[in-house]
């Protein structure tokens, strides 16, 4: 299947199984109603488990919030407990997975568990007690002609995205929660009604979902007759990801030459590697390279997307990627040279056999030309690759970064390229920091401060997501400032366009930000947006979103 992106694309309808036999739930009979709207089982539940955080409400229903931003979070309705299956097609320990915007349940093609679901939409939760008897959905495969990657289930798919949980705005990218109530029937044959109510945390990160859940009673139900999973056919290794049949094949077994690829192009020929653009990855045996810091003159670089399949790295955020630099192999006698610190790793290696075999792991990889593409590594036999490396799209997203900066004189800095705080011992050449905080007081590497390019703009805009478009000139350099304070307070390096980034109550002395978003250049000269979200007592919580070397724009590019 092709894929491009999936916020919300126009799916293929999901089909509503009516015509199985009649099941009831274990719950059935006298008791059947004995778990209206309360808590899991006897009501505990514990606070936190894995990437889900519950709170049990007044009224016995859960509110629950589940960071669904990298890999699969499962979920054991039953116990509130997070899971991790060995193999979720064969596992009967969870109910709903989580993957970003996708929801699936453990029946259908997405598992062996019989759990299935049904959309009420505009229903009261509060109300509802009980089951519906009929428009029960089983996840299905996902289909060819939409470009999610994801089954089809009762909360994501059909035409035009009709059976999607939400509403995706395609001018600011933002998914809002529909008006439906879920509910789904778990693996035990107990019923949960659920409702998602948001898809954001506080600081505007995506995939971090919040949803209201409580078990009800049973009730007779017409469920999917489903079918067996859809596992892969893996050949004769069960659990071995197959190799598409567009997998690229490259010999790179010289020992004395690179192999180079371009994302669209496969292999090209290069005269002068060190300034073509016109490359992305350079391999020779197990050595990759991409075409960034000590290997080239693009703007390339590599992240782990962990232990996920490939079809489900269907676009990318732009924090978090790793240029290469010059390091040792770790054979002895070897010479140090460059090559990828994120794609050394891409192999297990077995020193008794001496056999190189490619790891779990889909890796993301920024072009030399700035633009995102897939990798993944199927086999490898002495130099000979068999490869995926295809486009995939940009989202930026906006990413929380507290600093602790409550010393006066002292200094945080941040590297806006990995949105964290880092150790900087000569900030005055060391050009690996972008952003400094000291109490009220903000740095950029740029002036008086440091030895990058960067500065700052005040765009005067309250609502950082109008400006999607950055300016590429205009940015404030730092120079020498004068505290605030009284006549004859002393200077600091700093940057004029974030001094005024608060107000200040000289009655209760509180610092609060003001209502507006930056334009920041960061040391290598790209660009993002910055809102200075909250203020304590020198503690800052900063919302960045990164552009990416090569652009100006914080929308999507699709």
């Amino acid at each position: 299947m092709t894929t491009t992106t999936r916020i919300a694309l126009a799916a293929i309808a999901l089909t509503t199984f009516a015509c199985a036999p009649d099941l009831r739930s274990d719950d059935d009979g006298e008791d059947a109603g004995a778990h209206d709207a309360g808590p899991v089982q006897d009501g505990s539940i514990p606070p936190s488990s894995g990437p889900f955080r519950h709170t049990v409400n007044d009224d016995g229903t859960i509110t629950t919030i589940v960071d669904a931003t990298e890999g699969t979070a499962y979920l054991d309705l039953e116990s509130g407990l997070a899971v991790t299956p060995a193999d979720p097609l064969d596992s009967r320990d969870w109910d709903l997975a989580f993957t970003r915007f996708s929801i699936t349940t453990n029946g259908g093609a997405s598992g062996t568990g019989g759990a299935a679901a049904a959309r009420l939409p505009a229903a009261d939760f509060d109300a509802l007690d009980a089951p519906p008897e009929t428009g029960w959905i089983a996840d299905g495969v996902d289909i060819e002609e939409d470009t999610d990657a994801f089954p089809e289930s009762a909360f994501n798919g059909g035409v035009e995205g009709v059976n999607d949980w939400y509403d995706y705005d395609r001018s600011s990218h933002r998914l809002t929660p529909r008006d439906v109530v879920f509910v789904v029937r778990s693996v035990e044959g107990h019923f949960f009604k659920l409702r998602i109510d948001g898809y954001y945390d506080d600081a505007g990160t995506p995939a971090v979902i919040a949803f209201r859940w409580a078990r009800i009673g049973g009730g007779d139900v017409e469920l999917p007759d489903a079918g067996p999973p859809d596992r892969p056919d893996a050949g004769g290794d069960a659990g071995v990801d197959p190799i598409p049949g567009d997998a690229i094949t490259i010999d790179a077994s010289a020992r004395d030459a690179f192999v180079y690829l371009r994302v669209g192009a496969g292999v090209v020929t290069i005269t002068d590697p060190e300034t073509s653009l016109d490359w992305d990855l350079a391999i020779r045996r197990t050595l990759i390279r991409t075409n960034s810091g000590e290997s080239g003159a693009g703007l390339g670089g590599a992240r782990s997307a962990g232990a996920v399949e490939l079809e489900r790295v269907i676009e990318t955020d732009t924090i978090g990627f790793v240029v290469d630099d010059v390091a040792a192999s770790g054979i002895p006698g070897a010479p140090a040279e460059a090559r990828s610190p994120i794609l050394a790793s891409w192999y297990d290696y077995d020193p008794t056999t001496h056999a190189v075999t490619p790891k779990d792991e889909t890796f993301v990889v920024r072009t030399a030309r700035g633009e995102y593409a897939r990798l993944r590594i199927w086999s490898w036999e002495d130099g000979t690759f068999r490869l995926s490396l295809e486009a995939i799209d940009v989202v930026p997203q906006e990413h929380a970064i507290e600093v602790e900066a409550s010393t006066s004189g002292s200094w945080a800095y941040v590297d806006l390229h990995a949105a964290a705080v880092v150790t900087i011992a000569e900030p005055a050449t060391d050009a690996t920091w972008d952003l400094a905080l000291s109490r009220t007081l903000y740095r950029t590497s740029s002036g008086t401060s440091g030895p990058g390019q960067g500065g700052a703009i005040d765009t005067n805009v309250a609502d950082p997501a109008t400006v999607l478009e950055l300016p590429s000139e205009g940015f404030v350099a730092d120079d020498e400032r004068t505290m605030p304070g009284p006549p004859g307070s002393p200077t600091y390096s700093g940057n004029g366009a974030l001094e005024g980034w608060y107000a200040y109550d000289p009655t209760t002395h509180a610092v609060s930000p003001r209502a507006t978003t930056y334009a920041i250049r960061l040391a290598d000269g790209s660009v993002g947006r910055l809102v200075i979200r909250a203020y304590a007592s020198g503690r800052s919580t900063l919302g960045w979103t990164y552009a990416g070397p090569g652009r100006t724009t914080v929308a999507a590019s699709r």
